[in-house]
């Protein structure tokens, strides 16, 4: 039989709380009680994916890969299309120059939230590694219109990989 709570959704408002404290206390950076608040709401919600990825992502951020990789793996079984654990599997290949990896992670990321101009600029970097600048090119164009959109001050590096990108792209053309 269902618990009273879970039936009135306290459990989920009860997670939800422990949720926005882990998101406050990361802000102050204290990483110690953000995991402690990370625990108790993923505790009281399992299957919910986000929390897994949150807490994949503030490991992440406290430079633990390892348990990183865990929590972005147990989000991504409950929902392949967690935007925060694909893009957290990108970072992770990144670092480990994965390019290829990299890219698929961050592509799993953006079908998931295809607005994301951190998701188009993460991209356009590993495709221009993997030598495609062509592409890195137009991934960089939708990233620097997002950021646009939201007068965000990486919008301005944006267009200076543009410019980057389309001197090696002139390079790239055949002489005649």
């Amino acid at each position: 039989m269902v618990k009273l709570t879970q039936r009135l959704g306290w459990t989920r408002y009860d997670a939800d709380v422990h949720y926005k404290q882990a998101l406050q206390a990361y802000q102050q950076g204290d990483f110690v009680e953000t995991q402690a608040q990370m625990r108790l709401a993923i505790e009281l919600l399992p299957s919910h994916a986000e929390y897994h990825a949150a807490q994949g992502f503030f490991f992440l951020e406290d430079d633990s890969q390892s348990e990183a990789i865990a929590a972005f793996e147990r989000a991504l079984s409950l929902n392949p299309y967690e935007m925060m654990a694909n893009y957290g599997r990108g970072i992770i290949a990144w670092r480990d120059k994965d390019w290829e990896a990299a890219a698929a992670a961050f592509l799993d990321a953006l079908a998931a939230q295809p607005t994301r101009p951190e998701t188009h600029y993460c991209l356009a970097l590993a495709k221009h590694r993997q030598g495609d600048n062509a592409l890195a090119f137009q991934w960089m164009q939708g990233a620097q219109s997002g950021f646009a959109k939201t007068k965000d001050e990486r919008e301005e590096r944006c267009r200076a990989w543009m410019r980057e990108l389309m001197k090696l792209l002139e390079d790239e053309r055949p002489t005649r």
